[in-house]
């Protein structure tokens, strides 16, 4: 019994177009036939009884013996001839005899993930990966079909290979090498399954060859409702894990300091990981600008935690400038590095509107006064009145003040709106006209101030009572003073403006009644700075105090700088940005280049009702900065960059543990794949032969043709020796 049971668990018959298997039922037309047209015997008259009657037996029994065979032959022809055409398959190790190995579709994904440039004992993963894809192609037969696919180029939306045979298969493999880019496998699931939905051949496969990553397996196991795999397709997962997990890595980089400007310290705050079970102590971190060290810290992190470490630097020239902290002594180099890139303008343009050139004198003083140290001769300042802001292209502008606005048309707010959109700083001062500036002020969207000015008694101020020294615009400003507490040289005010307030605004500095007297405010993609009280001497004392020129140069630097710092993109990401042109034409020519030198055109897209420029440079393939240079025509072909993207490692790649074999079982069930057609084994000689083992099967179509064709020559034979007997 056990021998029997054994026996056929070994013989599995499959029909790969078993909708064929209802021409079957043609099998018993013949029967119906012999059944409906039985011949019936002439009577002859005979002189001897006893003769008539053994011939007539002797007769009877041929013709009966001629009938059931033809009857035979005739179903047999039909069957085989439909089981031919229905294309079965017997699988299993005695599937061998009397046939030849039926057909497969593979595909074979290897993991070309960061993770797969780790290396322990046993050398490095990629290397262990190619070697067992290599034998999973010295598996193919002739007529097989063959898919090898490294994982990064099954994103979904991408282009997949062709089929190749087993020579063009091995020199592919030649070609891959590890990528900075992963691609779950969910998705590399969903993409490739639709390459075995059109084969007819007996096995399709699906090999993955990884090094079992667990952020690979949701241990949650959250099922994936849009995606099925087809039943009859078998899943092979081939690990090779890694018997050494330990690995340090900067996972974030983030720039603290809001307010970059020209010879002003820079603070960085990296997230330094340890994935490992030990503690791992005196780890030299570093930060590097363009290229060269300029800070650096030891640092210890504790078994599978983290730290924060701040570094600070002061960057020797303006522009754009690609920086990366790293980890000095970490054998796994992916993620022993975090990029960033900093841009630090050379000058700020800003314009200045009042009703009257008057209205604008005392801050375009301050700021060409050089009253913050380290700005000296930074802004680069226009004046204008209302009448003419009109005529101005405010795109070419960093930051415009509104000093006492007086007129508030729709258009003119219009205008700023689509200015504070595309990323520009506004900066309010109010005036005479307190309703006016109300109206203005509630046009862009902020909590509207009151519509009349609040005058103090006669011989009466209000100074300061609360600031936020915390706040970018005031951080670092003051000297400390014996009671390590910020020294300020508050002004008297007479007359103020209540600002408006809400969730959305944050007062910087508040008066001794508690009205705020500087307050910010987000409008669209742009800061909103507004003061209570007018940029002249008519309602305090402000502008003659030393406060004046570095507040008000912090302010512009503020409303100007990102909200949001430079993008930052996930290697595999599509490098897709949007940017404010604040001069262009058609005949300029923009430059990516990548961190390994590489460079691309791009043509920039405008699309409607915004200002900006949209420019697409493909897939983020390589971590580093990336950074795009403008040409301009006509203007001795000076080439500038304009902006800088960082490019980094997916976090994920990282943790180099293993999967547990719960959490692939119930990734496996998320995604629809039976327990029987999913198989996780290691990427060594034993898979090879569990696959042959399953792989090996027989078509037995040309068997079935074999025996139809057999059916109709005997059937011919014995039709044929019957016709000759049959008396005239």
């Amino acid at each position: 019994m056990h021998f029997c049971l054994n026996f056929f668990s070994l013989r599995q018959m499959t029909f790969l177009n078993p909708f064929v298997l209802f021409g079957l039922a043609a099998a018993s037309i013949p029967l119906l036939l012999h059944l409906l047209s039985q011949r019936r015997l002439r009577t002859v008259e005979f002189s001897s009884v006893r003769f008539l009657k053994e011939l007539q037996r002797t007769s009877m029994r041929r013709l009966r013996f001629r009938q059931i065979l033809l009857l035979i032959l005739r179903t047999l022809l039909i069957a085989s001839l439909v089981l031919a055409f229905s294309r079965p398959a017997l699988r299993g190790s005695l599937a061998a005899i009397g046939g030849a190995d039926a057909s497969s579709t593979t595909v074979i994904v290897i993991d070309d993930s960061p993770s797969m440039m780790a290396s322990d004992e046993h050398g490095p993963a990629f290397a262990r990966a190619r070697l067992a894809a290599l034998r999973m192609i010295g598996l193919l037969q002739e007529g097989d079909r063959v898919y090898l696919i490294p994982l990064s180029e099954t994103r979904p939306g991408g282009d997949l290979p062709a089929p190749r045979t087993s020579e063009s298969a091995r020199k592919v493999l030649e070609e891959i090498s590890p990528s900075f880019i992963t691609v779950p496998f969910r998705s590399a699931l969903s993409g490739i399954s639709t390459l075995l939905e059109s084969s007819t051949d007996a096995n399709r496969e699906i090999v993955f060859i990884t090094d079992g990553q667990a952020s690979q397996f949701d241990p949650a196991g959250v099922a994936d409702t849009t995606f099925r795999m087809d039943p009859a397709v078998r899943v092979y997962m081939l690990t090779n894990s890694l018997s050494r997990a330990a690995n340090l890595s900067v996972e974030s980089a983030e720039i603290q300091t809001k307010i970059l400007s020209p010879a002003r310290a820079v603070r960085i705050r990296a997230r330094i990981g340890n994935k490992g079970d030990e503690t791992t102590s005196r780890v030299l971190a570093s930060v590097y600008l363009e290229g060269k060290r300029v800070a650096q810290q030891e640092v210890s992190i504790p078994p599978r935690g983290a730290i924060t470490q701040d570094f600070s630097f002061i960057p020797k020239r303006t522009g754009i400038l690609a920086g990366s902290v790293r980890l000095e002594d970490d054998p796994y180099e992916p993620d022993n590095s975090w990029n960033f890139a900093l841009n630090i303008p050379d000058r700020n343009d800003v314009l200045l509107v009042g009703p009257t050139a008057e209205a604008t004198r005392l801050p375009s003083l301050a700021l060409s006064a050089g009253g913050d140290s380290t700005a000296s001769g930074h802004f680069a300042i226009r004046r204008i009145t209302e009448a003419e802001l009109s005529a101005i292209d405010l795109s070419r502008f960093d930051a415009v003040i509104f000093c006492g606005v007086q007129t508030t048309s729709t258009p003119m707010i219009q205008t700023v709106l689509r200015f504070l959109a595309s990323g520009g700083g506004v900066i309010l001062f109010p005036g005479a006209s307190a309703d006016a500036f109300a109206q203005f002020a509630a046009g862009l969207g902020l909590p509207p101030p009151a519509r009349q000015p609040v005058t103090q008694a006669a011989g009466s101020f209000l100074t300061f009572a609360n600031i936020d020294f915390a706040h970018p615009i005031l951080e670092g400003m003051f000297e400390v003073g014996q009671s390590r507490k910020p020294v300020v040289e508050p002004p008297h005010v007479v007359t103020f403006v209540p600002l408006g307030r809400s969730s959305a605004s944050t007062p910087v500095i508040s008066l001794s009644n508690g009205s705020p007297f500087l307050a910010e405010y987000t409008s669209q993609r742009g800061r909103v700075l507004a003061f209570s009280v007018e940029a002249a001497l008519k309602w305090s004392d402000f502008p003659m105090k030393g406060l004046f020129a570095p507040l008000l140069h912090r302010a512009v630097s503020y409303v100007t700088s990102e909200n949001a710092g430079p993008p930052s993109f996930t290697a595999g990401d599509p490098l897709r940005v949007s940017l404010q042109l604040k001069e262009f034409t058609d005949k300029d020519i923009y430059t990516l280049s990548a961190p390994d030198g590489g460079t691309q055109r791009l043509v920039p897209t405008f699309p409607p009702a915004t200002s900006e420029a949209v420019f697409s440079g493909g897939t983020a393939r390589l971590p580093g900065v990336y950074t795009l240079a403008r040409t301009a025509f006509g203007q001795g072909n000076a080439t500038r960059k304009i902006l800088a993207v960082a490019v980094n490692v997916p976090r994920q790649e990282s943790d180099l543990h293993s999967a547990t074999e719960d959490a692939v079982r119930k990734f496996s069930t998320s995604m629809g794949i039976s327990g029987d057609h999913f198989q996780v084994m290691p990427g060594d000689e034993t898979a090879v032969d569990r696959v042959r083992e399953d792989r090996f099967g027989v078509e037995l179509w040309r068997v079935f043709l074999s025996i139809a064709f057999a059916c109709a020559i005997a059937e011919m034979l014995v039709g044929r020796s019957r016709a000759k007997e049959t008396p005239a």
